[in-house]
């Protein structure tokens, strides 16, 4: 389950529609995602972009459209707990909200996820989590507890979780949000990093040089729908839409 040959998309949605009540929220969302790509998600506040995000690891139900993750269908209605564990093993999410436990320390923290949902020996989990430790620069931290850490180093921490469960793709959902200005750089220096390292990253963001000079791909979400997408290059160079050129010239 959840394999893929290399040439097909990793992940591929069709015709996506996704409601609260009767406030129409995705209205027809259609994209695809290769292996190795970075696709940064762009536009204003309430277009959508986070529950685009949000259904693809299946926070979010959807009530219309495809959704295939690494050549599997993943329905529309509800899932069996099985297929959900095999979708969030191989789909990381990173949020705004660190969503760390306050009473384990930070290994810990990294420690319990494959050693709960892989069922892996302690020592190899813990293995895992000093590895991904030193790879987002928090080798030293370990035995620190969240609060005794920054907004930055926290949200360090909440990827390192992520990539201990060895996702096949990582979303971000605004994931410097939340962060005083001067600590976003050293989270983007990570993802940047991530994203050196060949893993497929959808990034929700509203740093624009973030989406120009590391993604290789740009949605424009607007009202529900992806209104513009392609070449980060030609979409802040030589966008469209009307609505996109008002959108940037307003960052």
């Amino acid at each position: 389950m959840f394999a893929t040959a290399a040439a097909d998309p990793i992940l591929q949605c069709t015709d996506l529609h996704k409601s609260y009540g009767e406030l129409a929220v995705l209205k027809g969302v259609s994209t695809s995602v290769k292996a190795g790509d970075v696709v940064s998600i762009i536009g204003p506040s309430g277009c959508g972009k986070s529950t685009f995000l949000r259904c693809l690891n299946r926070l979010e139900s959807f009530e219309r459209g495809r959704l295939r993750v690494m050549g599997h269908d993943i329905v529309s209605g509800p899932l069996g707990w099985r297929q959900l564990r095999e979708l969030r093993i191989r789909v990381g999410m990173v949020f705004q909200q660190f969503n760390l436990f306050p009473h384990l320390t930070v290994l810990e923290n990294l420690v319990l996820p494959p050693r709960q949902v892989l069922r892996l020996p302690l020592v190899d989990c813990q293995q895992r989590a000093r590895r991904h430790l030193e790879e987002v620069g928090l080798g030293h931290r370990g035995d620190a507890y969240p609060a005794q850490l920054s907004g930055g180093q926290k949200q360090r921490v909440a990827i390192a979780r992520s990539l201990c469960m060895n996702p096949a793709v990582m979303l971000f959902d605004e994931p410097t949000s939340a962060l005083d200005p001067e600590l976003v750089g050293e989270v983007l220096q990570v993802m940047r990093l991530l994203a050196e390292t060949g893993m497929t990253m959808l990034v929700v963001t509203h740093e624009m040089r973030f989406a120009r000079e590391v993604s290789n791909r740009v949605l424009f979400f607007n009202d529900g729908l992806i209104e513009e997408q392609g070449d980060p290059g030609e979409v802040f160079s030589n966008p469209r839409s009307e609505r996109l050129r008002g959108f940037l010239a307003r960052q």
